[in-house]
This record gives structure tokens, sequence and C-alpha cells, in this order.
């Protein structure tokens, strides 16, 4: 390994070492050490790279699954569905995909053993590299949880985030009975290697030659997915960060559909109990009921019922003289316009 490959690495990541023997050793595996003794390996970096991926990830979980109320805190995911989304951002098959990415197994330093046998090949073998990079950069930077975070950030997004946005489009398409996506590169005449090629879970598309999927005019690669005849276009500085947009613009208009299924065929006939159900199925996240009551000229009480709901904006009140009936009326107000507004587009 030289002074170019290290470059190389460091640019990859977006860190700079202080120390770049600790970089060095990170991609040293214990099969060379052995043979080299009074070298240290890259066993006990990665120990300390997968624990920080633990931290990162719960982390990363929590902010985009959860969120602090005046009830407590409110999870959009329960606990086997947190372990699974965990499971599908980080595992081995994900951070093997993050290094091949890279080329980064080809500065392995291994062994005669390791070189014979081709490990650097192996999903494991990629899987120890990138937590023992992760470790190296703990060590070098005191634990400096921004600048991990950021390498963190770096080493998984374009990889992690697209294979796992691409595999819930597939898994909602396939619940919902939709048509399975299609994807493809937006294709302009002209050469760009940049754009070549997308490598996602061993999955590699190229773009035909003679063509890019950087549009002239704007300077952003563009990548497009199908649905049915549903068409989204994704756009980003990178091919990589196209694909990501074009996911993404595809998963919202999945779970906008997939609401809105829920509001096919609505029962009017107990809109207390519908709100409920909604409710606890966490397609309305926040539900409640104001009552006040006051009397009338002729002193008869009079009740005043309104429903709040997170994110619907509306006058939802009602008022008579049975509490439960304005209840009942409220929640009607209610749940016609959450209907209207979760109409199938």
């Amino acid at each position: 390994m030289n002074r170019v490959d290290l470059d190389y690495i460091q640019d990859s990541i977006c860190y700079r070492f202080e120390n770049l023997n600790l970089l060095v050793q990170a991609f040293t595996r214990k099969s060379y050490s052995e043979e080299n003794p009074g070298t240290e390996n890259n066993e006990v970096l990665e120990f300390y790279g997968d624990e920080i991926l633990d931290l990162y990830v719960t982390k990363l979980m929590y902010k985009e699954t959860g969120k602090v109320s005046e009830k407590g805190f409110i999870s959009s995911k329960n606990e086997g569905e947190l372990t699974k989304l965990k499971a599908a951002i980080v595992n081995k098959k994900v951070l093997a995909s993050c290094i091949q990415n890279f080329g980064f197994e080809k500065f392995l330093i291994m062994g005669n053993g390791d070189i014979q046998n081709n490990v650097q090949k192996t999903a494991s073998v990629r899987e120890d590299l990138f937590e023992a990079i992760i470790g190296a950069v703990a060590v070098d930077s005191n634990w400096n949880y921004e600048k991990l975070d950021g390498v963190c950030k770096n080493m998984l997004q374009m990889t992690t985030i697209n294979g796992y946005l691409e595999v819930l489009v597939h898994e909602k398409c396939e619940q919902l009975g939709l048509e399975m996506p299609v994807y493809s590169p937006v294709q302009y005449e002209g050469y760009d290697p940049a754009g070549w090629s997308l490598d996602l879970f061993n999955c590699r598309i190229y773009q035909p030659q003679g063509y890019t999927s950087k549009n002239p005019k704007t300077g952003l690669y563009e990548y497009s997915v199908s649905i049915g005849e549903k068409v989204f276009i994704g756009k980003g500085d990178g091919i990589y960060q196209a694909f990501l947009d074009c996911n993404s613009k595809a998963y919202k208009w999945i779970c906008k559909f997939e609401i809105s299924k829920n509001f096919q065929n609505v029962d009017f006939k107990n809109p207390v109990s519908t709100l409920h159900e909604l409710n606890q199925k966490k397609i309305i996240m926040l539900l409640g009921y104001g009552f006040d009551e006051y009397h009338d000229s002729d002193g008869n009480p009079i009740w005043r019922c309104t429903v709040f709901i997170e994110g619907l904006h509306g006058d939802f009140t009602a008022e008579g003289i049975s509490k439960k009936e304005v209840k009942q009326q409220a929640a009607e107000k209610a749940l016609r316009e959450l209907v209207n507004a979760n109409k199938e587009t």
C-alpha cells in the first residue's frame, strides 16, 4: 500500500488520518501479522468498529422512526420491526458491498495463506475490513463522535440506504399488489465514466456505451423507477444519489398509496371507533378529544366536543345535549376530512 492508495482511501471515506499507521493497520489481516512478528493487525479495531456501527445505526433509527411528544416517546415501528430494520441496514452482505463499491479489498495486507485462498473476495473479510476502518477512525480521532458519524454516513449511505430503500420498495409493492418496480438510468448521448455503473447488493447495472445519465443542462445525474404507469425520476450529484432520490420518491408515493387504502370503504356508522382503529394501526399518530360544557339561555346543559389529530388541520367541533352524540359528530367531521386528504393519487 503506497501513499496514493492511502490518499484514495481517505478521500473516499472523507476523513484524513493524523496517524496513517492506524489506517494501514485497519487493512492488515491477522495472517500477515503472524508471518511478520511485531506487526499489528486489525482484529481489535474491527471489534471497536462493530460497536460504533451499532450505536450509529441505533441513533439513525431513533431519528427516523421516533419522536418525543407530550405523551412520551412515540415510535412508528415496534421492537420487532426495529430489529428487522437494523438487520437490513447493517449486515454482512451490506458492509461487504460497501467495501466492494469502494474497491478497498485490493488494498488488504494479507499472509500467504489468505492470498492463496483469495479471502479478499469473501463477504466476511470485507465486512471485517469495513468495521476495522471505523475502529481506526475512532482511535485516530480520539472517539470524536461527530467525525465518526460522518465516516459511518459516508461509508454506508449510498450503498446501505439505497439498498434498504430498494428492498422496502420491492416489499411494499408485493404487499400491496402493485406491479414490481423497474429501474433504469435516464439516458443522454455522451460518455461519462462516473455515470457508467451502479453496484448494489452485487447487482451491477450498466449504462450503454455512448450514453450518460448526466443531464447536460442541469449537470445532475438522473435515474428512474417505474411502478406500473407511475414513473419517478431521481436526481443527484452522482449516480448513487440519483438512485437514492428515485427510490425515496417511489417509497413516499407507495406509503401514501398504502395509507389511502385504509380510507377506502370507511365505516362512518361509528366514527369514534373507526378513528380509534386507525390510531391503533398508527395510520394516525396522535388522537385526542376535548370537551366543554356550558348552558344555553334556558339553563339546559350543552356539550361541545373538539377532535384533535396530529397533522390534520380544521375545525372538527360539534355541539349538542348528548356528550356521546357530539363526540361521534365531531369524530365524523374529522374522519371525512381524513378520507378527503388521503384520496388515492
